[in-house]
């Protein structure tokens, strides 16, 4: 009988670090799929910009500068995914190009007569949907993030992420121009 429980825990301690590898490996694989989406539609955004940049210089005076910061945080965005620059660093550049184009949309929606433009309507809803579409992106990012972090925090599933190596990931969080009110000037 002594035999049978000398046998028992190490066939249950096995089962267990089974379990938790597993399951850390599968939650991590939830991240990077995640984060493989938000890209799908980061790309999207890259292509549609130049697009939008266009036809918004043909169709008003939209502040040149923010068509220039556009383009340029468009470029830098590019490179990074290209370079597969760290998290943070990508989220700092994305969430600025969010800004901007939030920054364009007030100034289109500014001036009537710009909105008449068919094909810079059509644009904007595009830009806009994809920009829903990033934002459900990154929710569904950080909810598998969180389900990450949580097992490779919770005893005693972090022993064996400690012993594998499985460290936590970085949320993809808002910087502190997303939570700014937009500013509306007609000044020129």
């Amino acid at each position: 009988m002594d035999l049978i429980y000398f046998l028992l825990i190490p066939v249950a301690l096995a089962a267990f670090v089974w379990f938790s590898y597993n399951s850390l490996v599968k939650l991590r694989l939830r991240v990077k799929e995640a984060w493989a989406d938000i890209d799908v539609q980061l790309k999207k955004r890259y292509d549609l910009l130049p697009d939008l940049i266009e036809t918004v210089r043909k169709a008003t005076a939209v502040d040149e500068q923010i068509l220039t910061k556009i383009t340029e945080l468009r470029s830098r965005a590019m490179e990074d995914s290209a370079k597969g620059v760290n998290l943070q660093e990508r989220a700092q550049v994305e969430n600025q190009l969010s800004s901007m184009m939030r920054d364009v949309k007030v100034q289109v929606e500014a001036y009537p007569q710009i909105g008449s433009h068919q094909e810079l309507t059509n644009l904007m809803d595009k830009v806009t949907e994809i920009e829903e579409k990033i934002a459900y992106s990154r929710r569904f990012y950080n909810a598998n993030v969180k389900d990450y972090n949580t097992q490779v925090a919770m005893f005693p599933s972090n022993i064996v992420a400690g012993v594998f190596n499985f460290s936590s990931e970085q949320f993809f969080a808002a910087n502190e121009a997303e939570r700014e009110d937009i500013k509306v000037s007609f000044d020129k």
